[in-house]
């Protein structure tokens, strides 16, 4: 049935106007006041037409017309949406319809955007004195959340389809809502039955039917993803704090908008004194300012070209320095980069004792190879005046090889104190000096031939080796030019695994029967022993004089 409120602006009879309107099958209301317009669904304005304007600036918002009370000198500028007095049945039936009409419209529109929102909405009728309440509709956005079809909800309690609406607290909201008339925000709440589970927002509010309606939407996801960025949150906090270095996230301006444990204790500020506070150029001595800051600003144009890792001075509050290891590297999507520091002051003051040691310890070494070679030299020089006081050549003759041997040595160490490495020397310049120093001491005008890479052999492999290029070259200077021409070659060649040696010369050559393994002269047999020594192999070509090839494991 069609509810009219009629609002009486005249001092008119309208009893039977109030009679035609209930034969058209009208429930009518008579009000002096339009604040009662919500509770039909049009309003009838009884008034002169003197008085139409103070009516249209009321808001009313449901359809309305006038009914104009006139005296037969008034003309009528405004007939459409008004009703003469007095008006007939078919005139009223005629309004009515339009009225209808006009509901029926908003009806639907209303029915469509109520529908078509992705925002749910619940309408409820209370009973019971408003401690329960009854589904009048429910839209398909609400169907869709709550998994459960409009038809299986209208008419019923609400308590009824949602056990758990009282625990959830929504209940209590219905009941203040219906009671006082005041909307309320019920906030994101979890809602939870045997049925369906999820997160809920609701906004209600009273109709002037006394309908109560909720709106709300299913905040699930945006809940679980807030609830796994606090766990991420949660989990990177933790590695941040733990990860044993001073860890900072600093700002393009440098400053410093985090900071962890081990940060605040190295550098004796706290937290809240330094997030959003501190630049970390404060921290950095000025030697090592200027070159932190150009790294600053290159790795935000482009950080492949800033270094990642590199070392610096950090000063805390006391103005204590400390070495620090840092690696810095960029946020991605931000300009700001994260910091994480190593205190290495130990290590460096570490390496500069080891360094300081070491220098002592290489003064000492040098200072010991001196000796050896001085005393070397000393035997050296006492085996050369036993010689001279000996008058048979053949003892003279093993005074001078022993004296030879031993020279090679003293040369090795003289090469080591002198060397800026005390693990190697430069072979070939040692070659060239023994060389010409057998030949010199023997007083031969041969020609020598020297060949050698730029290998560097440490002390257990030169000494072996010096001493087998000694006999070798003595041998050839000695037996292989008897008219005193001739020349002697020492070529040495690095490989990738193995070291080759040649002795040759181009003299009379070796006799067929002597063979290192079984000569009974001292030079040859410890050819032998030391090629055995440096785990090498010896073999020796007799045509166009003689050569011996030696090859050893680097």
């Amino acid at each position: 049935m069609l509810r009219i409120l009629l609002v009486r602006d005249t001092e008119a009879d309208v009893s039977d106007l109030l009679e035609k309107l209930s034969s058209a099958g009208v429930e009518v209301t008579v009000a002096d006041k339009i604040e009662r317009a919500a509770e039909a669904d049009t309003v009838l304005i009884y008034t002169t037409p003197a008085r139409v304007s103070r009516w249209a600036s009321c808001d009313i918002r449901v359809p309305f017309m006038y009914l104009l009370d006139f005296d037969e000198n008034v003309v009528v500028t405004c007939p459409h949406g008004c009703l003469e007095k007095p008006p007939g049945t078919e005139e009223i039936k005629a309004c009515m319809d339009f009225i209808i009409r006009r509901l029926v419209l908003e009806e639907e529109r209303y029915r469509e955007l109520f529908e078509n929102i992705n925002t749910c909405v619940a309408v409820y009728e209370a009973v019971d004195d408003g401690e329960d309440f009854l589904f009048t509709d429910f839209n398909r956005a609400a169907e869709e959340t709550e998994r459960i079809k409009r038809e299986d909800v209208l008419g019923k309690r609400v308590t009824e389809v949602f056990l758990g609406v009282e625990e959830f607290g929504l209940l209590d909201v219905l009941r203040r809502v219906y009671m006082t008339g005041n909307p309320e925000h019920y906030p994101l709440t979890e809602y939870r039955d045997e049925r369906i589970s999820g997160w809920r927002e609701n906004f209600v509010y009273r109709l002037p039917s006394g309908e109560v309606v909720a709106v709300y939407e299913d905040r699930s996801k945006e809940k679980q993803l807030q609830e796994e960025l606090k766990e991420k949150e949660k989990l990177y906090r933790t590695i941040f704090e733990n990860t044993g270095a001073a860890t900072t996230i600093v700002d393009e301006d440098t400053t410093i908008i985090l900071a962890n444990r081990e940060f605040e204790r190295l550098s004796g500020y706290s937290g809240d004194e330094i997030e959003g506070k501190k630049s970390w150029t404060e921290f950095v001595v000025d030697e090592d300012l200027e070159r932190m800051t150009e790294y600053h600003k290159i790795r935000r144009r482009d950080p492949r070209l800033a270094p990642r890792r590199y070392t610096f001075r950090f000063q805390n509050r006391h103005g204590e320095v400390r070495h620090m290891q840092m690696i810095v590297g960029m946020i991605p999507g931000t300009t700001k980069s994260v910091t994480s520091m190593v205190d290495i002051t130990e290590i460096k003051e570490a390496e500069e004792n080891l360094r300081r040691s070491l220098s002592e310890k290489e003064l000492l070494l040098r200072e010991v190879h001196h000796r050896v070679k001085n005393n070397l030299q000393i035997i050296s020089s006492l085996l050369n005046l036993q010689s001279l006081g000996t008058e048979g050549k053949e003892v003279r003759d093993v005074l001078m090889e022993s004296q030879g041997r031993i020279k090679v040595m003293a040369m090795i160490h003289e090469h080591l104190y002198r060397s800026e490495s005390l693990a190697s020397i430069n072979f070939r310049d040692y070659v060239e000096r023994l060389v010409e120093d057998i030949i010199i001491s023997h007083g031969s005008s041969i020609r020598k031939v020297i060949e050698v890479d730029d290998i560097k052999p440490d002390i257990d492999t030169a000494i072996p080796l010096g001493l087998i290029i000694n006999e070798l070259v003595t041998n050839s200077v000695k037996y292989a030019f008897p008219d005193g021409t001739g020349s002697v070659t020492v070529r040495i060649r690095s490989h990738d695994d193995d070291v080759s040696l040649v002795v040759a010369d181009d003299g009379v050559g070796l006799p067929e029967d002597i063979e290192p393994e079984n000569t009974d002269t001292l030079g040859l047999s410890l050819v032998g022993i030391l090629t055995e020594q440096l785990d090498g192999t010896l073999t020796i070509r007799r045509d166009h004089g003689t050569e011996f090839r030696i090859s050893f494991p680097v």
